[in-house]
């Protein structure tokens, strides 16, 4: 007969918690914004990998994480300087890849033409390109939940 664990079988369906220093840790919650989609122009996008299930924006209480299919760009929530719903991107920005403007570096990653959220940063992060070097002062992101997303990090950047 096999030996069974029983702290296996009572920690069965429940997620493993760290433990530093004899005191459990618990991971900080996650709030996530998937990226709208819909727009006829946004199909292309998945012969780049980027797909409903690959496109979303991660905001804990202490970092800010973009992943839109295989680029990534992540800051330290405290690097935000604002947060805010603009109008949709052109067409140009919603077909591909995403698009880093040429007058001041930031970058776009959209998936529809609607409202998305611009946020700006007090120093500027890599991500837009594979190449670290290449530093963005702002992102656009086209999610589901534009006014969910400034309102959130509205509250986690509010003094007090």
């Amino acid at each position: 007969m096999a030996d069974v664990d029983p702290t296996a079988a009572a920690r069965a369906g429940r997620p493993e918690l760290s433990v530093v220093d004899d005191t459990p840790v618990v991971p900080e919650p996650v709030h996530v914004f998937p990226f709208a989609f819909g727009d006829p122009l946004s199909l292309p996008l998945r012969a780049v990998g980027i797909w409903p299930f690959s496109a979303l924006v991660a905001v804990t209480a202490s970092e800010l994480q973009v992943r839109f299919g295989p680029w990534s760009l992540r800051t330290p929530l405290r690097n935000i300087a604002s947060a805010s719903v603009v109008a949709g991107p052109g067409w140009l920005d919603v077909v591909g890849p995403p698009r880093v403007a040429l007058r001041d570096g930031s970058v776009t990653f959209a998936t529809v033409r609607r409202r998305g959220v611009r946020l700006r940063f007090l120093d500027p992060v890599p991500g837009g390109l594979p190449l670290s070097f290449v530093r963005h002062p702002s992102v656009t992101v086209t999610v589901k939940d534009p006014e969910g997303l400034v309102a959130l990090l509205d509250t986690l950047l509010r003094p007090g």
